[in-house]
């Protein structure tokens, strides 16, 4: 599994000096910004069950904090994301406001993909604590993200964070491949399905009986696709009622390999 996180947020919060501690388990008391983005790679190992473990080479972006850069190169730089973390320095408010246009610009590019907030600099915060009004505004604007209150400097919750991370992320990309060989075995079961009926088609209620174990809107949307690809033609039949049959295109579809599989009792 091939994986690609980003951290973002403004100028000198620390995200080089993160990177830097967790992966080399050091930290340097001088300032230097990035000028474009630094990359280093990691790999992971998440241990699901007794029986499986999956491992991760993980591509971590290290990206410069000028907000015209982000805005004018947002495909380029969030592109493939699977995650990211979202850093603010605890002692300076500015950055933590500016925390959601930074999710917001990577989120319009990568989705709704796994993040974690770093709280930065948690060894100069009064109490190693964040302060009630920053804290208000974070349950504010983003409400329910996780946060992490971390240093780079003494390394504090800095594991923590990238487990969570690395977990969310990971766990995302196994369900999204899970839906998608649902999706294909669903399409491939209708395309059989208008197979065996041939010109005389399936009927819509005929389909929601076959595959009743679906959720409707779901496999209403997957025979839609079909449709717009080709595979099957559509013929409405009443209100809100229609007939799909098969096309060459759709034979040729389910000649090129694809496994069959059975149709529900009494569908055909």
């Amino acid at each position: 599994m091939k994986l690609k996180l980003v951290v973002v947020g403004d100028r000198g919060v620390g995200k080089t000096s993160l990177i830097n501690r967790y992966v080399f388990n050091n930290f340097s008391e001088v300032y230097e910004g990035t000028l474009g983005s630094r990359l280093s790679f990691l790999v992971f190992q998440e241990v699901l069950g007794s029986d499986q473990v999956i491992e991760a080479e993980i591509a971590l972006f290290d990206l410069m904090g000028e907000k015209a850069v982000r805005d004018k190169f947002k495909e380029i730089m969030f592109w493939g994301t699977h995650g990211f973390f979202a850093m603010a320095d605890v002692t300076r408010r500015e950055t933590i406001l500016s925390l959601p246009a930074w999710i917001r610009t990577v989120q319009s590019v990568a989705g709704e993909v796994p993040y974690q907030i770093l709280i930065n600099k948690a060894d100069l915060a009064p109490d190693r604590a964040i302060s009630p009004e920053d804290t208000a505004l974070l349950l504010s604007e983003l409400p329910g993200a996780p946060f992490h209150l971390t240093s780079a400097k003494t390394s504090e919750g800095i594991e923590r964070a990238f487990d969570a991370l690395v977990d969310a992320v990971v766990n995302a990309a196994l369900e999204e491949s899970r839906v998608t060989r649902k999706t294909r075995v669903v399409v491939t079961r209708v395309l059989e399905f208008a197979k065996r009926r041939g010109p005389i088609g399936v009927s819509k209620k005929e389909l929601l009986m076959a595959f009743k174990d679906l959720d409707v809107n779901a496999l209403m949307r997957e025979v839609q696709d079909l449709h717009a690809l080709g595979l099957v033609t559509m013929e409405e039949t009443g209100p809100a009622s229609f007939r799909i049959v098969i096309t060459e295109k759709g034979e040729r579809e389910l000649q090129r390999g694809t496994e069959p599989r059975p149709i529900a009792q009494g569908a055909v």
